[in-house]
């Protein structure tokens, strides 16, 4: 019997380590469910754990949440995050200031500076989605020394910190071509076979649309109503989500109504005639829909698909074409009523697919889509996530995503049923977002990159990117 050298054994079981198998990573069952069984890299950008892009990745991607003893349970560690396309701060977080992490981290940033760490990995996915990894983190440091929170020691730190992961940036980008050539995932998430073609109200089913992009007859892509505005403020027209992410995702809005695409175009027109108390709005500086608005039908679908920015190597804000979730709503009533049965109990069905790495770098597995968890809790990052309010661990009574979900999107309580519990469709940002502009309206065909360019206008004018540039100006 032959005997394998050691290291050709530990080469043997890295290479049976697949990216697009983590369950022995994660918790399956118990107060700890869904989470990490460990801080330990996962192989995500490579087989190996122990590579450098894994072990950096975890190093900004999982961290630990201590729980409090409770009703005789000891306290334990939930290790949060992984594969997850969120950065885990929130507007206040002190976590990643701390002196333990710049420990952790600093010497990780050396160790990619110092060797090349970007020639470890030539494909252009995996650098793209790397890049934007990093960008998050630099975007949430830096925005933390504007505001100049910390004593000065912290800002030192994070001001280090920053300096180097925004050479790593710069190290990590593609031209524009390749940024242009990475794949069409939501496309590739169809073709794969792994998703429902129907919804017929089932939320059982995983759900995806397979004419969102193409079939204009069924989904009409929607846009923020403006006149004609100068340039100069045309970049405010962005998604509230765009702006809580700085920039780094933009998003396109989809409807449906069941009698299709001239049905939402005469309920647009009928919303702007008839919907809006203009007299309010002028006075609070945002729109306000009128007592008696007009409703939305019963089996109205809306999307909002969220996809990644980039940085090319002249370091231009740059759209791609890479989908890093889909939310989808389908209203069964409009008055939050438990029945017909939902899978949020008022009466709305809500799917929501994330990006996975492990999928997307598995021959585009799925189109790189999971499906989230409806009741389980975890740690999320999403609207109002750069406010200087908002806490570090989130909303303790609403650990579960789908109760955030409905608060925003069909909530007796705050009176959001209906019309009501979709934002999208007027422009109701304040002054600060653009002003109060009204009802939405059809993106023209021909327009559909008008979301991306307008985020990528954004973002080249926002301060942290433009401390970016300046870091790598010295």
């Amino acid at each position: 019997m032959r005997v394998l050298p050691i290291v050709a054994v530990f080469l043997l079981l890295v290479s049976l380590v697949s990216a697009g198998e983590l369950s022995d990573f994660y918790f399956h069952s118990g107060p700890r469910a869904g989470t990490l069984t460990s801080a330990a890299p996962l192989p995500l950008y490579d087989a190996d754990p122990q590579h450098l892009w894994n072990r950096l990745f975890a190093a900004f991607y999982i961290r630990p949440r201590v729980i409090p003893a409770n009703d005789g349970e000891p306290e334990f560690i939930r290790y949060e995050g992984g594969d997850v396309i969120e950065f885990l701060a929130w507007g206040k977080t002190e976590y990643w200031s701390s002196e333990d992490v710049f420990a952790k981290i600093n010497p990780l940033l050396d160790e990619f500076l110092d060797q090349h760490g970007t020639a470890l990995i030539g494909d252009p996915l995996k650098r793209a989605l790397f890049q934007h990894d990093v960008w998050a983190v630099y975007d949430h440091l830096i925005g933390l020394n504007i505001r100049r929170l910390g004593d000065k020691p912290t800002r030192d730190r994070r001001t280090l910190l920053c300096d180097k992961l925004a050479h790593m940036v710069k190290q990590l980008a593609l031209s524009a071509d390749e940024l242009n050539a990475l794949p069409d995932t939501y496309t590739l998430a169809v073709k794969s076979g792994a998703w429902d073609s129907q919804h017929e109200f089932d939320a059982s089913r995983n759900y995806l649309p397979s004419g969102l992009l193409e079939n204009r007859d069924e989904w009409v892509e929607i846009d923020f109503h403006q006149p004609k505005v100068s340039s100069d403020i045309s970049a405010r027209f962005i998604t509230l989500h765009a702006r809580s992410l700085r920039g780094r995702s933009y998003y396109r809005i989809f409807y449906r109504f069941p009698e299709g695409r001239q049905q939402v175009l005469d309920y647009l027109k009928r919303l702007d005639e008839n919907g809006i108390d203009w007299k309010q709005a002028a006075n609070n500086g945002f729109v306000r829909m009128g007592n008696d608005v007009p409703q939305i039908p019963v089996g109205t679908e809306v999307v909002l698909l969220q996809f990644m920015m980039s940085l090319d190597n002249e370091l231009r804000p740059t759209p791609t074409k890479v989908v890093e979730s889909f939310q989808f709503r389908a209203y069964a009533n409009l008055d939050g009523a438990i029945e017909p049965p939902t899978n949020t109990g008022v009466g709305v069905n809500v799917l929501d697919y994330r990006l996975k790495r492990h999928l997307l770098f598995d021959n585009y597995k799925h189109g790189g889509l999971e499906r989230e968890p409806e009741a389980m809790p975890q740690y999320r990052v999403a609207i109002d996530g750069n406010s200087y309010k908002a806490p570090d661990w989130g909303f303790a009574d609403k650990t579960v995503l789908f109760q955030q979900c409905v608060d925003c999107h069909m909530s007796r309580n705050l009176d959001r049923l209906g019309v009501a519990s979709i934002p999208s469709i007027i422009h109701s940002g304040g002054f600060d977002a653009g002003a109060q502009m009204g009802v939405v309206h059809p993106v023209e065909p021909g327009n559909e990159h008008i979301r991306g360019e307008r985020v990528a206008k954004y973002k080249s004018h926002e301060e942290g990117f433009r401390r970016l540039l300046e870091f790598l100006d010295e």
